[in-house]
């Protein structure tokens, strides 16, 4: 069983603009993480009900797409995927503004909480008991790259 990388997109590797939603631009953090992560043998999977977000993300990736899925949140549970690409769960990570965490089971314990995108308001909004549910609470998905494997250590 493999580990895996779960995150969500607008907010935590990017933000939408334009009034339209037409387009997208990565946070500049994004490509280095996700880069640093696969380097560390973790499978990538995007958090998303929208399959444009993850045709968008493979273009803006290029090369670096090669190690990307996407678990299509709407269409099938996170047991389904994950038994499906032989992921455990239990060695894997989500990292996540707070926008999914209604798909994520809380009892995982490896919820990486970023402050960008909603991040911030999500960790406002939670009581001091849910906000130390985290595994950690970072900056952005760069510094949760590096919290994933400094746990790993």
């Amino acid at each position: 069983m493999r580990k895996a990388i779960f995150f969500a997109g607008e907010g935590t590797a990017w933000r939408i603009c334009g009034q339209a939603r037409e387009s997208f631009e990565l946070y500049p953090e994004t490509i280095p993480a996700l880069r640093f992560l696969s380097n560390r043998d973790f499978f990538l999977v995007l958090m998303t009900p929208d399959q444009r977000e993850y045709e968008w993300l493979l273009e803006a990736l290029g090369k670096e797409a090669a190690a990307l899925s996407c678990w299509d949140t709407a269409q099938e549970t996170l047991d389904v995927f994950a038994q499906k690409n032989g992921i455990a769960i239990e060695k894997s990570y989500f990292i996540t503004d707070g926008s999914c965490l209604d798909r994520i089971e809380k009892n995982t314990g490896n919820i990486i909480l970023v402050l960008s995108g909603t991040g911030f308001n999500t960790l406002s909004a939670l009581g001091e008991k849910e906000s130390g549910g985290f595994a950690d609470v970072c900056r952005d998905i760069y510094a949760a790259a590096f919290s994933v494997a400094h746990k790993l250590l």
